[in-house]
């Protein structure tokens, strides 16, 4: 790697090399003029024009080291480079149109490479452009990617991604044609119910990326919801990740404690470093899925097994379909953050404050998850409980009652891992109400469980003992404060 300190020496030698008689020299001098641009962008940037030349250059390689070049300066100077617009459409008719030598045809499609290159920078020329030109061959490459496979899909990828950076009024005009040739978003279905896990995930992964005001029922089928349905229940840790991250972009204030559920559940579901199916954790066999009834009864254990979702994972999907042309521009992380604290305490009331159930004590290595995701809810939200608001459905508990309960969790659950969760938790919340004391009797049953812990730690130098011991202590001296 070249040296910051000695890179103005070499520019301009560098720059002589563009125009060279041989190719690959010119190709190395805009490969060592990118590094100096990550290295000195400001060195660089005088310099613009004379680069931009090499965009012309009659050999394939060449030019397409130019775009690797500004498909990283366009990142920080998107607005400098809009002249860009006419020679990059140039570039992609030229290779939609088969003119590049026959060794740029990659399992028949023509220089996706190339291709990608081009679309990225257009995504960041175009964004948010509602005149932009580059619509047209944007389409074009989208219906000669089509038409292929394999590096074509790559492609298809990449033009959804360009569309939706544009001005959204585009997308949706494009979403409302029927026709398959300009609009790309009939194609994704083909993808998201392919049986291949990898066409699978790239439909999921395609409809993340399509801006949510062009979600409508033109191209939303029931094959499709179908699809997500399934991805959501996945075995492959990857596609199930992408399914959240999709029922994430559908979330409104109407659904928002049915898709909080769903979250909340396969965060329950991760054993092991990975999300696994509920079939596994149940100890359903994968084959036995297929099976119409099985999936019926394994419907009814889930929802008796987590007793906060009442829904099936279809019905919630269906649910937010429904209210696609509803995403209320006025929700606000407040409201999310009340439901999340009520949530935690349902649950505990469900649970009789007793949560150590959730550890799976022969696993050799312990996720409670539910237990974290709990307490991390109370003691980040449960101070929001006292807030008052019209569009807040009524609320069941208080900050009172919110510290009660994690007094009984304290006391219920001998677990040190659950106990220091809920002491974390209740250090969060006396630092939040401030200077307003913490009630004696919290107090109390935080000495009393220290006194507990003192003699075991006398016979037992556990970490996990000293952990929670110090838990109790951070808590305590901020109760005090409060106090004095």
């Amino acid at each position: 790697m070249t040296l910051p300190d000695v890179i103005p020496s070499m520019v301009s030698h560098v720059l002589n090399a563009l125009s060279h008689t041989h190719e690959s020299v010119r190709k190395r001098a805009l490969i060592a003029l990118k590094n100096f641009y990550t290295l000195d962008i400001d060195l660089i940037l005088p310099y613009f024009d004379q680069i931009k030349g090499s965009l012309y250059d009659p050999e394939p390689s060449v030019m397409s080291a130019a775009l690797g070049f500004f498909a990283i300066a366009v990142k920080d100077h998107a607005r400098e480079m809009k002249e860009l617009v006419p020679v990059l459409i140039k570039i992609l008719q030229q290779v939609v149109d088969g003119k590049l030598p026959k060794g740029y045809l990659y399992h028949g499609m023509a220089a996706p490479w190339i291709q990608i290159r081009c679309l990225m920078i257009m995504a960041q020329l175009g964004h948010d452009d509602l005149s932009t030109a580059m619509t047209p061959v944007v389409l074009r490459v989208f219906h000669k990617a089509s038409q292929g496979v394999d590096a074509a899909f790559g492609v298809f990828f990449e033009v959804l991604r360009t569309l939706n950076s544009f001005h959204p009024a585009i997308i949706l005009e494009l979403c409302q044609s029927k026709e398959s040739t300009r609009n790309p978003l009939l194609s994704i279905p083909r993808f998201a119910t392919s049986t291949n896990p990898n066409l699978k995930y790239l439909g999921i992964s395609m409809l993340c990326q399509v801006n949510p005001d062009a979600w409508s029922d033109a191209w939303w089928t029931e094959d499709l919801l179908s699809a997500v349905v399934q991805a959501l229940e996945s075995r492959d840790a990857a596609i199930q990740r992408r399914a959240l991250d999709l029922l994430y972009r559908m979330l409104t204030l109407e659904n928002a404690q049915n898709i909080i559920d769903r979250l909340v559940y396969a965060f329950f579901q991760e054993q092991d470093g990975g999300l696994q199916g509920a079939s596994s954790q149940l100890g359903s066999a994968s084959s036995s899925r297929k099976n119409e009834k099985h999936h019926q009864q394994q419907q009814l254990q889930l929802s008796s097994w987590f007793p906060s979702r009442k829904e099936t994972i279809l019905g919630q999907i269906l649910d937010a379909a429904e209210r696609f042309g509803a995403r209320s521009p006025g929700f606000v992380n407040s409201r999310l953050s009340i439901l999340a604290a009520q949530q935690a305490m349902r649950l505990l009331v469900q649970e009789d404050y007793n949560l150590s159930s959730t550890l799976d004590s022969t696993a050799p290595c312990r996720q409670p998850a539910l237990a974290y995701v709990v307490f991390w809810a109370l003691g980040e939200f449960g101070d929001k409980l006292t807030t008052s608001g019209a569009d807040v459905e009524e609320k069941e508990f208080d900050l009172a009652s919110v510290l009660e309960a994690l007094a009984r969790c304290l006391l219920v659950n001998q677990d040190l891992l659950i106990q220091s969760f809920v002491l974390s938790a209740l250090t969060k919340l006396s630092v939040k109400t401030l200077p307003n004391p913490i009630p004696t009797s919290i107090m109390n049953v935080v000495r009393q469980q220290c006194q507990q812990h003192n003699t075991k730690t006398m016979l037992s130098s556990s970490l996990a003992i000293i952990e929670v011991q110090q838990r109790a202590a951070e808590f305590l001296m901020i109760a005090e404060l409060a106090v004095s």
